[in-house]
């Protein structure tokens, strides 16, 4: 990743103890200058709650191309789409984990008012639970043989694994699993526990019915910058 071309492009927006607001200009600024003029995989985003936004895909892109990784964590699977995503425009060589509940896991899940879910952040969590246990990962479907050996998904609960067996050299994250404060803490410091250099970004900050994403932020910002994209859910941290 070339830190000092992004570091110099944020130097004049990072401050401890707020989170940073960015405009999508500034990192697509950073990735012009080191790329210039490149095309992507994007696809039209799902009308269904709990997906990304196209703003959402830029930025993922922007950052893939910056770090070029050699694994990358997705926590949250869903049914596929930011897997799918990722997959179509990392690397060949870039190994990718997406991790999701067990179905076991999702089985009594009775959630299924979608009203309410637009209003209520845990029942939401819930909601798109018993959402993936009913369609499973059909975003995914099609994918070739190369993507298919580069992708592992884990089912598992994200705040129980040892992230030191799964990564040698996690250098991306993606973090859009359990929205309650508890497991956002617990997600981020386990990748925390074993990147050393890369990038970490959240989904769902400033989201109307996820607060406790925006809100653990807020803490994280204390100790180390963290960056909201304008227009977009997403906020990250550079690890380095």
């Amino acid at each position: 990743m070339s830190y000092s071309n992004l570091q110099e492009a944020l130097s004049g927006y990072s401050e401890l103890g707020n989170v940073n607001e960015l405009k999508l200009k500034d990192i697509l600024s950073v990735h012009s200058k080191m790329f210039g003029f490149k095309p992507y995989q994007a696809f039209l985003p799902p009308v269904e709650i709990g997906s990304i936004t196209l703003v959402d895909q830029v930025v993922l892109m922007c950052f893939l191309d910056l770090v070029a990784p050699k694994e990358v964590l997705e926590i949250g699977t869903f049914k596929g789409f930011t897997t799918r995503f990722l997959l179509e425009n990392s690397d060949e060589k870039t190994n990718i984990k997406s991790i999701d509940l067990p179905k076991s896991a999702a089985e009594i899940i009775s959630a299924d008012q979608e009203e309410i879910a637009l209003q209520d952040g845990d029942y939401n969590d819930d909601y798109l639970r018993r959402a993936q246990l009913i369609s499973g990962e059909i975003y995914l479907a099609g994918i070739n043989e190369s993507q298919s050996k580069r992708l592992e998904l884990v089912k598992a609960d994200s705040t129980k694994l040892d992230y030191a067996k799964l990564f040698s050299h996690l250098e991306f994250a993606f973090i859009d699993g359990g929205h309650d404060y508890g497991t956002v803490k617990s997600d981020t410091e386990n990748v925390l526990k074993v990147m050393q250099k890369g990038v970490i970004l959240w989904h769902d900050f400033s989201s109307a019915i996820h607060s406790d994403v925006t809100s653990y932020l807020a803490q994280v910002s204390q100790e180390r910058p963290v960056f909201h994209i304008k227009g977009s859910l997403l906020a990250f941290t550079i690890i380095q």
